[in-house]
């Protein structure tokens, strides 16, 4: 089987590479065993997950997780706690006749980890009247259908009272799906895609109306592979362990991939330089990719290119992380994305505490960029600005700033220009 098939894919400023085999490519049938695959769901528990939304019921029957709806109860979602990028997704679902449902990808909560889900769904209905657009892809709480209609053609691939076989392959801003080895979509569409590049994976019971149902909805088999690109790009924290990173700090790998900065009684003030997270690794011309929550208040900061860990306010340079969600007016460098020292961001970008905020850093030489939630809020020559004689490599690290400030952080990667 041939593996040379190259699919150059564009997210934003992260332009990159991955490598997809041929099976993959031309839609032919793989293996759900060995080659990076691995288990969503162990057959025994809903370990790894998070209910979002809705009163509707999950339970565990027979090897498969069934989702039963509640009168009243709006859209519920049953959540991976780990976050996704770009994968192949492998499930079988069995759904009631009368019931609509779907399986979220690079989905996110708008308003909080409570909030809103929000992103592209994979649709699930039984055939009906309304004919079956089963397979195609609709933004829950994104903006409706992302697959226009002249693509949305019913079919019948998707078998009434069967269990039915999903596929679905996500690579930068294509997404494919297949239903019992049919092709059913095949879809590009970069702007409503840019707003959700990588989420967490989200099995829904719809909301039903009074005196309806209830009506019952199954998965089994699903199983994932994450498709790494190989243009550069490496993980700088493996959400596991601090290997590769030190420091005096409370720094603790939760079980979900994500990394709790939590200050210990009476650690409080920002000069505890030691007690920051420090990269063991130089780093020069790079793109800094990463995502951080902050609560209300939340205070904490971006360093790289520091010289000197004991002093990284005098020789490095830092990116503001500050919970600016509700500042109006002029932004400064002391705000949420400015260079302190230097300049404020263009534009607030901010999320409301407890969101997931994505920063994207590039420094190319003096030129330094950086992006916050889609947007480029800072565009600045380092030979002209303040912090001229900062050097131009260094560590990467994130502020530990102290009580009561605990700040989360998640896929933190790093591409070397």
């Amino acid at each position: 089987m041939s593996r040379k098939m190259i699919r150059a894919v564009t997210l934003g400023l992260v332009g990159f590479v991955v490598t997809v085999s041929a099976s993959i490519a031309l839609g032919e049938e793989t293996s759900g065993s060995g080659d990076g695959w691995r288990s969503l769901f162990d057959g025994k528990s809903l370990d790894g997950w998070t209910q979002r939304n809705g009163t509707a019921t999950y339970r565990i029957e027979g090897g498969a997780i069934v989702g039963k709806t509640m009168e009243g109860s709006p859209n519920s979602f049953l959540c991976t706690d780990r976050d996704y990028a770009n994968f192949e997704l492998k499930f079988e679902v069995k759904v009631d006749d009368e019931l609509n449902s779907g399986v979220q990808i690079r989905s996110n909560t708008r308003g909080g980890p409570r909030g809103r889900v929000n992103g592209p769904q994979v649709e699930i209905e039984a055939t009906g009247e309304n004919g079956a657009l089963s397979g195609h892809v609709y933004g829950e709480a994104a903006g409706g259908w992302m697959t226009p209609e002249k693509s949305r053609k019913p079919h019948k691939h998707c078998k009434n009272g069967a269990w039915n076989a999903y596929r679905v392959l996500a690579v930068g801003p294509n997404i494919k799906v297949w239903i019992n080895g049919t092709p059913i979509s095949d879809l590009t569409h970069h702007e409503k895609f840019k707003s959700h590049p990588r989420g967490f994976i989200g099995l829904q019971v719809h909301g039903v109306g009074p005196d309806s149902g209830p009506f019952e909805v199954r998965w089994r088999e699903l199983q994932i592979r994450e498709i790494e690109d190989e243009d550069g790009w490496v993980t700088l924290y493996n959400g596991k362990d601090l290997d590769g990173w030190k420091t005096t700090g409370n720094w603790i790998s939760q079980k979900n991939g994500v990394l709790l900065i939590k200050p210990r009684p009476g650690e409080e003030g920002w000069q505890r330089f030691s007690a920051y997270l420090w990269s063991e690794k130089k780093y020069g011309d790079f793109v800094l990719d990463l995502e951080y929550a902050y609560p209300a208040g939340g205070n904490s900061g971006v360093y790289f290119r520091v010289g000197d860990v004991t002093n990284p306010v005098k020789t490095g340079i830092e990116a503001q992380v500050l919970d600016s969600s509700g500042k109006k007016g002029k932004m400064t460098a002391h705000d949420h994305g400015g260079i302190i020292s230097t300049v404020g961001a263009s534009k607030n970008m901010s999320k409301l505490p407890g969101e997931w905020n994505r920063m994207i850093v590039t420094c190319r030489g003096h030129h330094l960029e950086l992006e916050l939630n889609g947007e480029k809020i800072v565009d600045v020559r380092l030979d002209t600005s303040p912090i001229k004689d900062r050097p131009l490599e260094g560590h990467i690290g994130l502020q530990d700033h102290g009580e009561p400030n605990e700040i989360q952080f998640r896929n933190i990667r790093l591409k070397e220009l």
